[in-house]
């Protein structure tokens, strides 16, 4: 297991995937600053700003990973790591923990650089305790990222199946996060009127598990820095990483690798 990871971890160092995915983020950390800084006719505080470049988070480490992990099966370095390594579920469990890393450090850099260069721009209305307790909220989210697309790849078996898959799955994840979204923050009364697009009781309860199970609602949740349930949050990370992880080793163990 060290020895994969150590493997892993040197792969990550010269990742052009990752540094692919970093500079996106930054990029589009500017261009989102730029627009709330121009466009708005208001004053924009800086929490608006600090993990608003979230809201496509999903999307670039889901071309990352599915990059970095799917470069294995391309090169054909899986094989040699299968024919070395006894326990099939060290391999597995590698490539989840480097693309956690990998994820958390693009996350880091991302909210770092908007919290810095946002705080000359826009109102500072963020303290340190809850910029660290929404920072790590957004941790467990790239955990949740970094198994769910490692495991797609890696069952997939193949880097160009992954990349779609793992594209794919990360815009279907974004549009049903932007629905839960429409749905939960419509008011019971608009105008003094009962607003029929409210939902109430049962399905409410439901749209917001299905919200904190989603990373991109999570993500959602973040950029506007008002988090529903954090609690229920984690614990939907956590049964991302051990499903995933289970689900993983499990069927990876049975694969036939060629």
């Amino acid at each position: 297991m060290r020895k994969l990871l150590t493997a892993d971890f040197m792969r990550l160092r010269k990742s052009r995937a990752c540094f692919l995915c970093l500079v996106g983020m930054l990029l589009l950390s500017v261009g989102l600053m730029y627009m709330q800084a121009t466009a708005m006719d208001y004053t924009v505080p800086l929490s608006r700003v600090v993990f608003l470049p979230l809201s496509f988070y999903g999307m670039a480490t889901g071309a990352f990973v599915s990059v970095f992990v799917g470069t294995d099966f391309s090169d054909g370095v899986i094989r040699n790591k299968i024919l070395h390594c006894s326990n099939r579920n060290s391999i597995v469990l590698s490539h989840m923990l480097v693309s956690f890393f990998g994820c958390v450090l693009v996350y880091t850099v991302t909210a770092l650089f908007t919290t810095g260069a946002g705080s000359f721009f826009f109102e500072n209305d963020v303290t340190l305790g809850k910029w660290l307790s929404y920072y790590g909220l957004g941790v467990g989210m790239c955990l949740a990222y970094a198994c769910i697309f490692s495991v797609i790849t890696l069952l997939c078996g193949e880097k160009s199946r992954g990349i779609i898959l793992c594209m794919g799955l990360s815009m279907i994840m974004l549009f049903l996060s932007l629905h839960t979204n429409q749905l939960l923050v419509q008011t019971e009364y608009k105008n003094g009127v009962l607003n029929p697009s409210y939902v109430s009781g049962f399905r409410r309860n439901l749209y917001y598990i299905l919200h904190d199970l989603n990373p991109c609602g999570q993500a959602a949740q973040l950029s506007t820095w008002d988090f529903y349930h954090p609690l229920r949050g984690v614990l939907c990370d956590l049964l991302w990483i051990l499903g995933g992880s289970g689900v993983g080793c499990f069927f990876f163990h049975e694969r036939d690798v060629r």
